[in-house]
C-alpha cells in the first residue's frame, strides 16, 4: 500500500494565502510533476515518533500543492508485522522490488540492530546505491549500514544512545555528533524529532523556501533545526540559557568518558576555576562535576551492554571503571541490576 493524499483542485479557506503562491507558482499543466518516492523499512521495535515525523512534512507539502508530488511506502522484511517500540504497529507491505522507482530507501531502527535476514537486506540496500538512488538510516540502524558496507567514507551519525556501542565495532567510521548528516547519497538521522528537521532540510533542497515555510506553518514549527546542532545526550539537557562554560564541560565530559578527567583538570580545559565549576555543576545539575561524571559514564555502560557484545569488563573499562567488580556495584546502586541482569533483561 503507498500513502499520500488525493489531489485538491482549491485549498480549504484559512490556506488561501498559500493557494496564492501556488497560483504564482503552477504546478498543474503549466508545470512538469516528478514525483520523488520514499521507502521506510521498518526494523522489529523501530521508533514510532521516527517514523510519523518523516511521513507528516511529506503529506503536508502534497496537501499544499495540491497534488501528490512525494509518494510513501511503509514496508517490512518477510513475516509477521513488526510492533514499533512502543507496542503499536503500521500498515505495511513487501519491501519494493528493484523495478519499482525509489528515490530513498531509509532503514527505521529502534531498539536494536538485528534484521530478520540480514544478508538479503544488506543485498538489497547495495543494490539500491549502486543503482544511484539515496540510503538512509534512522536512530540505530545506521549500524545496519555500516554492516552492510555503506557507511566506508562516510560521515554519519547515531542516536546517542548507542554511539558508544557504535564506536566499540565500527572505529574507522566517522562518526559525528549531530541530529542528521546527508553526505552525498547516504542520510543519517539521530532518529526521533530529528527526523522532522531532516525532511524539511529535504524538502528545501527539493523546494523553494515559500513551500518549506507553509509546511512548517502547518506542523507548528518556529524553527527547524540544522543537522550539525548536537544531540542532547543523556537523562540531562541544559537549558539553552546556560553559560557556554557548562556547554563546553558537558562536551569534554562526553569526549571524555573512558579517560574521566580530574574536576581541577575538566576546569582547567574549558578554561575556568574549580570553584566557578562547581557552583555551575551544582545551579544547573544539582550534582557535583564527580558525580555528573560518574553518571553519564553509566549510562555510556548501559548503551554499550544493551546494544554491543563485548565483555562486562571491556564494557567497565571502556566507560572509565578499574574493574568489573567496582562497575558492577556502582551500576546496580544505579540501575538496581547487575550488569550481567540488565544485559539478560535487555535481549
Amino acid at each position: 500500500m503507498s500513502y499520500f493524499v488525493k489531489p485538491m483542485t482549491r485549498l480549504e479557506p484559512h490556506l488561501a494565502p498559500v493557494q496564492r503562491i501556488i497560483d504564482r507558482n503552477p504546478t498543474g499543466a503549466d508545470a512538469v510533476t516528478r514525483q520523488t518516492t520514499f521507502e521506510f523499512i521498518l526494523i522489529d521495535a523501530f521508533s514510532m515518533v521516527s517514523v510519523v515525523t518523516a511521513i507528516e512534512p511529506l503529506r503536508v507539502a502534497n496537501r499544499i500543492l495540491g497534488e501528490e508530488r512525494y509518494v510513501w511506502y511503509v514496508t517490512q522484511e518477510a513475516g509477521a508485522p513488526p510492533e514499533a517500540s512502543n507496542g503499536l504497529s503500521l500498515p505495511t507491505q513487501p519491501i519494493q522490488p528493484d523495478d519499482v522507482a525509489v528515490d530513498y530507501t531509509f532503514l527505521c531502527a529502534g531498539m536494536h540492530t538485528h534484521p530478520r535476514d540480514a544478508t538479503r537486506l544488506y543485498a538489497l540496500l547495495n543494490r539500491r546505491y549502486a543503482a544511484g538512488r539515496t540510503v538512509g538510516a534512522v536512530s540505530l540502524a545506521p549500524a545496519i549500514l555500516a554492516r552492510a558496507g555503506l557507511l566506508k567514507d562516510k560521515r554519519c551519525v547515531i542516536h546517542w544512545e548507542g554511539l558508544g556501542a557504535f564506536v566499540e565495532e565500527f572505529p574507522h567510521v566517522e562518526i559525528l555528533n549531530g541530529l542528521f548528516e546527508i553526505d552525498g547519497r547516504v542520510i543519517t538521522s539521530s532518529g526521533g524529532l530529528a527526523m522532522l528537521d531532516l525532511f524539511l532540510d529535504i524538502l528545501k533542497r527539493d523546494q523553494e523556501s515559500w513551500l518549506v515555510q507553509a509546511v512548517s506553518n502547518q506542523l507548528q514549527i518556529g524553527q527547524a533545526r540544522s543537522g550539525s546542532d548536537r544531540q542532547s545526550a543523556g537523562q540531562f539537557r541544559l537549558p539553552v540559557t546556560a553559560p557556554r562554560m557548562m556547554h563546553k564541560a558537558l562536551a569534554v565530559i562526553d569526549q571524555t568518558l573512558a579517560a574521566p578527567l580530574s574536576p581541577d583538570s575538566l576546569a582547567d580545559q574549558i578554561g575556568t576555576s574549580r570553584r566557578t565549576l562547581d557552583r555551575r555543576f551544582q545551579e544547573f545539575t544539582q550534582s557535583t562535576v564527580a558525580e555528573f561524571y560518574r553518571a553519564r559514564r553509566l549510562e555510556q555502560a548501559r548503551g554499550l551492554l544493551r546494544y554491543s557484545n563485548i565483555s562486562i569488563l571491556d564494557v567497565a573499562l571502556s566507560t572509565g571503571f578499574p574493574t568489573a567488580s567496582y562497575f558492577s556495584s556502582l551500576f546496580k546502586s544505579a540501575y538496581g541490576l547487575s550488569p550481567k541482569q540488565f544485559r539478560k533483561a535487555a535481549s
